[in-house]
């Protein structure tokens, strides 16, 4: 691994804890590419997940339309191949982008950029907004895109313009999915560098720059003492001189650095390995988190010198070479320290950086069979603190397969875990080739994960026990019950009382229900339920029996295995339980396939396959 001359995290600042700062709050796209009609919340920061073609990248553009200051007037010209493709020309359609910022009348500076874009409804909301249209001069439909007409302004009103200092002070900076990170750095006009050390060398007398100039001039001339390095200058410089003729000659000379004490500095370069490499011997990996390293630096230095008020970093594939336990530790640190300079907007395909991410960052595009994108964002889900750290774990620990997922399946433990690939398997169901998780909540407390997946649009299914320890009060109907109910919440048809009541009182209508909206219950506990299937109990029994057990329990085994239906519910979780439940369900996979799974896991993974 490569060694830098600095450390990441001398670049997180954080403000205080609970302090609101600027940022973008909401975002809508309209006709535009992949999207028909995009709106959604955003939190300080933004990382956006989806398979290929579903518009991240295009969702980037979209904000650059708007905000960046390096789009030149032709580009935001849209060509009709822009436009989304379902739109009927004929309609006379407008592409529109806007932009909302919230939290930032807290900074007087931005208060004065945006306090003429506040919108009317809402003052504590400014927006800025692109709009591209048919010109009004065009009569029928538009037939290219010079019958089209772009326009920038904010607060909803067209006559506001936005003026090129909101470009410049809320600055939009964008690093693509292939840059080239050595060339950036190399180049000395675009390099993050440059400034920095333009403010550095400012600081030194110019008496020191003139005696660093002698004495690299001093080495330039031991240098060519040397005879084979004379004589390589000298036909170097006959080469040149012939090919160009008198007049255009570069006078060429071999050297270490200018002779202008001016342009000294300019030959410094960043090193690694302690100053035994060049960047440019460095890897890909190393050349990007370098490039990210000196933009953080650069941001904060233009902020510090009043250039700009606020950064906006949108990096794309941020994960590009990176391994993965480097890509957990810089981002972990760059998405969860809360800078007030600067927001990240983060477009990937990893695993590691979604799983670092905070829950509220959290955008999952999604096409919708190929016509448009919808997007689904985390940053207003009303999770308390307990519930987002569950999740937040969650996703860690699985490095947030799920937010990568077309659907889920939700259990309760291990066993399930074990067995759910196998079942579906028996079904003619392959879920890694459907994308389905499974995912395990490690006990019975569903409701974080289940707003999540309602959030997020994904086809889901709950398989939980009913767990009649008290049968007049079994646990799985209120825990149903309730899940019922968060989940008509989310989707905006609550549960009413009577509703309730009447589930509570009929234990038919409550699976009925339950299953419809992907809550599906056993009659007991899972393990009673491989019991109660042929083809199962007699492979569970012989799992049993395989163990050393003692005359009283093996003689018991035996009998079961003579007849499942002298089974005691009892005594059969205790012998499980003496091997464990995973162990046993471990060992149930290794030999299930094929075999009927129990009606209401089978029905579970039917309803979310026949939903992704």
């Amino acid at each position: 691994m490569d060694c830098f001359l600095f450390r990441v995290e001398s670049l997180i600042y954080k403000t205080s804890e609970g302090e609101k700062t600027m940022h973008i709050s909401r975002l809508q796209i309209v006709n535009f590419r992949n999207f028909e009609n995009l709106d959604i919340a955003l939190s300080r920061n933004a990382v956006i997940v989806g398979e290929n073609r579903t518009g991240k990248s295009n969702l980037i553009l979209a904000i650059r339309l708007v905000l960046d200051a390096a789009l030149t007037d032709s580009a935001r010209q849209l060509k009709l191949s822009d436009i989304w493709d379902g739109v009927d020309l004929s309609t006379s359609p407008e592409v529109a982008v806007h932009i909302d910022f919230s939290d930032f009348d807290t900074d007087t500076n931005l208060l004065a950029l945006l306090t003429d874009y506040r919108l009317a409804s809402d003052h504590t909301t400014a927006r800025l907004s692109y709009v591209l249209r048919k010109k009004g001069e065009i009569a029928g439909p538009p037939t290219s895109e010079a019958d089209f007409e772009f326009k920038t302004y904010g607060g909803d009103d067209e006559t506001r313009s936005i003026r090129p200092e909101v470009r410049r002070r809320i600055a939009l900076n964008v690093l693509g999915a292939l840059r080239d990170a050595e060339a950036d750095l190399g180049t000395w006009r675009t390099s993050p560098l440059r400034p920095l050390l333009e403010e550095a060398i400012g600081k030194v007398a110019k008496t020191d720059l003139d005696n660093i100039a002698s004495d690299m001039a001093a080495l330039t001339k031991r240098l060519a003492s040397f005879a084979s390095v004379t004589a390589l200058e000298t036909a170097l410089r006959t080469d040149i001189s012939n090919l160009s003729g008198a007049a255009q000659d570069l006078r060429a000379k071999l050297g270490f650095a200018p002779a202008d004490p001016a342009r000294l500095y300019r030959a410094l370069q960043l090193f690694i390995d302690d100053g035994r490499r060049s960047l440019s011997e460095a890897s890909v990996g190393s050349a990007n988190l370098a490039l990210l390293a000196l933009k953080l630096a650069e941001f904060e230095w233009r902020a510090q010198k009043k250039e700009r008020n606020f950064t906006i970093l949108a990096v794309e594939e941020p994960e590009a070479h990176l391994h993965p336990h480097l890509q957990r530790q810089v981002f972990n640190q760059l998405l969860t320290g809360d800078n007030e300079l600067r927001s990240l907007f983060l477009t990937t395909h990893s695993p590691q950086v979604a799983s670092v991410a905070p829950l509220a960052s959290v955008v999952v595009l999604r096409s919708n069979a190929g016509k448009s994108t919808s997007g689904y964002s985390l940053a207003e889900l009303p999770f308390d603190v307990g519930e987002t750290e569950d999740i937040e774990r969650y996703l860690n620990a699985t490095r947030a397969e799920l937010l990568f997922s077309r659907g889920v399946i939700f259990v309760e433990g291990d066993s399930e875990l074990a067995l759910a690939p196998v079942f579906a398997a028996s079904l003619k169901s392959d879920l890694d080739e459907l994308g389905i998780t499974v995912c395990s909540v490690a006990g019975t407390n569903f409701r974080p994960y289940v707003r999540l997946a309602v959030a997020l649009a994904l086809p889901f299914a709950v398989l939980t026990d009913w767990d009649p320890i008290d049968p007049a009060k079994p646990l799985g109907r209120d825990r149903a019950l309730n899940l019922i109910g968060e989940i008509r919440d989310m989707r905006g048809i609550p549960l009413s009382a009577a509703e309730r009541k009447a589930l509570s009182s009929d234990n038919k209508a409550l699976y009925e229900v339950a299953s419809k909206e992907g809550i599906f219950l056993n009659s007991n506990t899972f393990e009673t339920e491989i019991a109660a299937t042929p083809g199962l109990v007699q492979l569970l029994l012989s799992i049993l029996e395989a163990e050393h057990y003692g005359p009283k329990r093996k003689g018991r085994i035996a009998d079961w295995k003579a007849d499942p239906g002298k089974i005691d519910v009892e005594q059969l979780l205790s012998i499980i339980g003496d091997i464990g439940k995973g162990r046993v369900a471990g060992r149930l996979a290794a030999k299930a396939e094929g075999l009927n799974p129990p009606a209401y896991f089978a029905a579970a993974i039917k309803h979310v396959t026949s939903n992704v």
